[in-house]
């Protein structure tokens, strides 16, 4: 199962909608779920330490490994655990905050706003169903 973790709510209603449309659509391709996290360092702390354990840790970081879109859905299709990628608010995780044993991929080499790279990872998790599934939306 894949998880998208969402720190904080998306409050542009446009990308709202563009990230729950294929979110919809990645549910016919694979088990995916979007979660709303909490914003409070401490919630958050919490709420990680109760799925620690559960599956791979990924955090969104431009500074982590960067990969094209067909290499992307071979490296998730590769875990064979659920996948927890946390996507943070605008100022990053919380200071001293560590996630289980986790990695970090890079979206882009560019930098976006939170809300914009939630949509990036949502429709590249789709693309990533759609190749495996030969569908043609890839090309």
């Amino acid at each position: 199962m894949i998880h998208c973790c969402f720190v904080g709510p998306i409050k542009d209603v446009r990308l709202k909608d563009l990230v729950f449309d294929f979110h919809r659509r990645s549910q016919k391709l694979w088990p995916f779920t979007i979660l709303e996290v909490p914003e409070d360092p401490k919630d958050l702390r919490a709420w990680i330490t109760a799925k620690s354990g559960k599956g791979d840790w990924i955090s969104l970081d431009a500074h982590g490994k960067s990969m094209d879109s067909t290499a992307f859905c071979g490296w998730v299709t590769a875990h064979s655990r659920d996948l927890y990628f946390m996507a943070w608010g605008a100022d990053g995780p919380p200071k001293g905050l560590e996630l289980p044993a986790a990695q970090s991929i890079s979206l882009s080499t560019l930098t976006f706003n939170h809300e914009v790279a939630r949509f990036i990872l949502v429709e590249q998790l789709y693309r990533a169903g759609a190749l495996l599934r030969g569908h043609p939306y890839p090309r």
